[in-house]
């Protein structure tokens, strides 16, 4: 069976990384070293893009549909909710009363969570001043819930605090993935779980050849990511913290949707070198290169050098 995701694309690899180099400094992107100062600017400047291009209800994450139809380019139902149903039934089944979302971004997932689960206590937590501004102000009104602006990699709350811990393509973004996991292993109760959903590399890029490397590089900086994990050095990693690896599941066929409609908007972006031009003069830097990653992201996933997981960690 033919991988949905490796369908989208319309042109070879090298036409388009072609149009990436017409359009962007390549090599200067793929050199950067991104930490989370470059995160917290990244999204400073990818807010608007991403309310216009990608979620009004400000979900930063990548769509997960079992279906692929996004021919219409619609950004309704492309799947931003899935991940909180997922994290829900993992709540409901360990009968969690508090849970935290590590990254929580603009409040997208601890909302919506407060809302299905009124009776259950919810916290997220992320980098940004911006970012934790916006989720208190969307999130008026809401008593089960609460924002806390810092560095989850070391928080001050308790130990043994939380039943559950979320995380949605955040790690990948964090300085020290160790450091964060020991952090959620340290504020779990006995028994709790870790919901990751994130992109990993599925193997080391010295093993791609030079242009699946190329466009990988491309795929994670532009991305705001300074390099994905190898999943099974990743693996390791949790278990030498003392987590069980409970489930691992591949969900990059299920990013198809999401990934068919970005791919489009990017498409057209770079169809139009007038607007480019443009467009550059309105839009921040970081933001017009989400357009790199929209384009490239389908050939990656599509041919198995970057997968997209919902990882179950048991302590």
């Amino acid at each position: 069976m033919i991988d949905p995701v490796a369908q989208i694309p319309d042109v070879p690899l090298d036409e388009a990384l072609t149009l990436v180099r017409k359009a962007f400094d390549a090599a200067e992107i793929t050199s950067r070293d991104i930490n989370s100062s470059g995160v917290v600017e990244y999204y400073r400047q990818c807010e608007r893009a991403y309310r216009m291009f990608h979620s009004g209800e400000g979900a930063l994450h990548i769509g997960m549909s079992p279906t692929v139809d996004g021919a219409n380019g619609n950004t309704e139902d492309v799947g931003h909710r899935r991940h909180v149903e997922l994290f829900a039934e993992l709540v409901e089944s360990l009968g969690a009363q508090r849970a935290i979302e590590f990254g929580s971004g603009m409040g997208y997932n601890v909302r919506t969570l407060a809302r299905q689960m009124p009776n259950r206590q919810f916290v997220g937590v992320d980098l940004s001043p911006h970012h934790t501004k916006a989720a208190r102000k969307d999130a008026a009104g809401l008593k089960n819930v609460e924002f806390i602006e810092g560095n989850y990699q070391q928080l001050d709350l308790a130990d043994e605090s939380f039943d559950a811990v979320l995380a949605i393509e955040t790690l990948c973004q964090t300085e020290d993935q160790r450091l964060a996991i020991a952090e959620a292993y340290r504020l779990l109760k006995p028994g709790g779980r870790m919901m990751v959903i994130d992109c990993f590399r599925n193997r080391p890029l010295d093993e791609v050849d030079e242009t699946f490397r190329e466009a990988a590089l491309l795929v994670e900086k532009t991305a705001a990511v300074d390099k994905f994990a190898v999943l099974e050095p990743w693996k390791q990693m949790v278990a030498d913290v003392g987590f069980e690896v409970a489930e691992c599941i591949d969900r990059s066929a299920e990013t198809a949707r999401d990934l068919q409609r970005l791919y489009r908007l990017s498409r057209r972006f770079f169809k139009m070198s007038l607007a480019v031009k443009l467009i550059r003069r309105a839009m921040p830097a970081l933001a017009m290169e989400n357009a790199v990653c929209g384009l490239l992201m389908p050939y990656t996933v599509g041919h198995a050098v970057h997968g997209y997981y919902t990882i179950t960690l048991a302590k």
